[in-house]
């Protein structure tokens, strides 16, 4: 499907009531997985675009949720990286240069953490709140949402973010950040694991002796 398709199909699908319809039903199979999902593991794929530079990251880990409000994204390549959220609280983790730096959870918009969770659980009841959705596409196994985030919202940190959900699990597999400079983030998300028990201390940091910790 092109570009100019997509498009196509988002108009229609915006502007009938049908597809307003459909878009209500989907929303409401996500609030209603959101309303059962206690734990979810992945692995991730990061892609961060930078659109002066023509240039792109590449980054792999893994993610450890647990609702409410715990997060652990590991980045194992291309170099190791924790950004862990427990108790209000964000810490990152830069392995290679030994230091953490905390900063609380209301103040640490530019460490994404919870904001690149939207469509996960909880955050499903904030999205009408929240945002302008609409329906992008729809086949057998997903749908593509598109976000715009409302005036005034937490969520305009990002100019917009494009879903694609798994119809079996109601949970993205594909979230694209787009934000106002032109630069955007795509996380892929495989092997997701549901409600099954996580690791012990999987939230909590094992840090050496030679750690520093900056506090923000």
């Amino acid at each position: 499907m092109t570009v100019l398709t997509i498009a196509l199909v988002a108009l229609s699908l915006v502007a009938s009531p049908l597809g307003a319809e459909r878009l209500d039903e989907i929303l409401a199979e996500m609030e209603k997985a959101g309303e059962q999902l206690r734990t979810l593991t992945a692995d991730f794929q990061q892609t961060d675009h930078d659109a002066i530079l023509q240039d792109q990251d590449l980054s792999r880990g893994k993610l450890y949720l647990e609702l409410p409000g715990s997060v652990r994204w590991e980045h194992v390549e291309p170099a190791p990286k924790v950004l862990l959220i427990r108790n209000q609280l964000v810490r990152v983790y830069n392995v290679t240069a030994a230091q953490v730096d905390e900063f609380k959870q209301d103040s640490a918009a530019r460490s994404g953490g919870m904001n690149l969770l939207v469509g996960f659980g909880s955050s499903n009841d904030e999205i009408a709140k929240n945002y302008d959705a609409s329906l992008v596409e729809e086949t057998a196994s997903s749908v593509v949402l598109k976000l715009d985030p409302k005036p005034d919202s937490p969520a305009s940190l990002f100019t917009a973010i494009v879903l694609t959900v798994d119809k079996k699990t109601w949970t993205p597999v594909r979230s694209v950040f787009h934000e106002s400079n032109r630069d955007h983030t795509d996380i892929d998300f495989e092997n997701v694991v549901i409600n099954d028990t996580l690791p012990k201390d999987v939230f909590e940091l094992d840090l050496p002796d030679d750690v520093v910790v900056i506090k923000h």
